[in-house]
C-alpha cells in the first residue's frame, strides 16, 4: 500500500469516524462532537499512518516521546562536564555575584569566581544525575485530558506541555538534590570564601564603590534556588532538543511508538 493510498484511507476513516461522532452527538443532544474532531484531524495531519487504534494508545506514545527525551537529556547533563563544558547549557554567574568581579580584582581574588561557578555547575549535574525518578513521574501523572490538549505541530511541543504543567512540582521535589549537591561539590564553601575574600569597607574608594552599587551585600542571594532553577531550565531545553530531534530524524525514533507517533 503505498503513501498516497494510506493517507487517502486514513482521511476516508477519520470522516467516517466524524459523521458516526456527529450523529451520535446530535442524538445524545451532546457536544463533544467538535473536540474529537479536532483531535483526530491533529492526529491525521502529523503522520500519514495514524494508527492509533485508541485515545489511550496515542496517550502512551506521546509519554514515550516525552520519556526518551528525557533519558537522552539526563544523561547528557548528568555527566561530569554536562553543564560545565556546554557553552549551551554552562550555569553563568548570577549578576549579584558578578558584581564582585573588580573588587576581588583588586586584592587578586577574582579567581573565586571561576570556583564558585565551576561548583555550581557541578552541582547541577549531580541534582539532575539524581532526578530520573522525579521526572519519569512527572510524565506519568500527565492526564488523559492534558495529552489530549496537545498540539503536535511545534517541534517542541510535548516538552513545554510538560514543562508548563510540572515544573514548580518538579522544582520542590528537586531543590533537596540540589541543596545536598551544592554542599557536596563545594558550592556553598566556594560562595562563602569569596564573600569573605571582599575587601572591607573602611574609607576609600571601595567604600565609596559600596555605598553607590550595594556590592557586599549579598544576603538576598539564595544559591540553591538560583542553581536549581538554571538546571531546569537546561533541562527542559535538552529535552526539547531531542524532542526536536526524534521528529525530524527517522534514526532517532527509537521505539515502534515513537515511529507510529512521527512516521518512519
Amino acid at each position: 500500500m503505498n503513501k498516497q493510498y494510506r493517507t487517502a484511507v486514513c482521511c476516508l476513516l477519520c470522516t467516517a469516524s466524524l459523521l458516526s461522532s456527529f450523529s451520535t452527538a446530535q442524538a445524545e443532544g451532546g457536544s463533544s462532537w467538535g473536540s474529537r474532531a479536532l483531535s483526530l484531524f491533529r492526529a491525521v495531519e502529523k503522520s500519514d499512518s495514524a494508527a492509533f487504534g485508541s485515545a489511550e494508545e496515542l496517550a502512551k506514545a506521546l509519554r514515550e516521546a516525552l520519556a526518551v527525551s528525557a533519558e537522552r537529556a539526563l544523561q547528557e547533563l548528568g555527566q561530569k562536564g554536562g553543564f560545565l563544558n556546554s557553552e549551551r547549557f554552562r550555569i553563568p554567574l548570577p549578576k549579584t555575584v558578578e558584581r564582585f568581579r573588580k573588587p576581588l580584582a583588586l586584592v587578586k581574588q577574582d579567581y573565586r569566581l571561576d570556583e564558585f561557578q565551576t561548583t555550581m555547575n557541578r552541582a547541577a549535574e549531580q541534582g539532575v544525575a539524581a532526578a530520573p525518578s522525579i521526572v519519569k513521574s512527572a510524565i506519568q501523572q500527565l492526564t488523559m485530558e492534558d495529552l489530549n490538549q496537545l498540539w503536535k505541530g511545534e517541534e517542541d511541543a510535548i516538552t513545554r506541555f510538560l514543562e508548563k504543567r510540572s515544573r514548580t512540582q518538579l522544582a520542590e521535589r528537586m531543590l533537596p538534590l540540589i541543596s545536598a549537591a551544592t554542599d557536596s561539590t563545594g558550592a556553598t564553601r566556594s560562595y562563602k570564601q569569596m564573600e569573605d575574600a571582599l575587601p572591607k569597607a573602611g574609607g576609600g574608594l571601595f567604600a565609596k564603590v559600596q555605598s553607590f552599587t550595594g556590592i557586599g551585600k549579598t544576603g538576598s542571594f539564595d544559591l540553591d534556588a538560583y542553581v536549581n532553577e538554571k538546571a531546569l531550565d537546561g533541562l527542559f531545553d535538552a529535552m526539547a532538543a531531542e524532542e526536536k530531534a526524534i521528529r525530524e530524524n527517522p534514526l532517532a525514533r527509537s521505539t515502534d511508538l515513537l515511529k507510529k507517533l512521527f512516521g518512519d
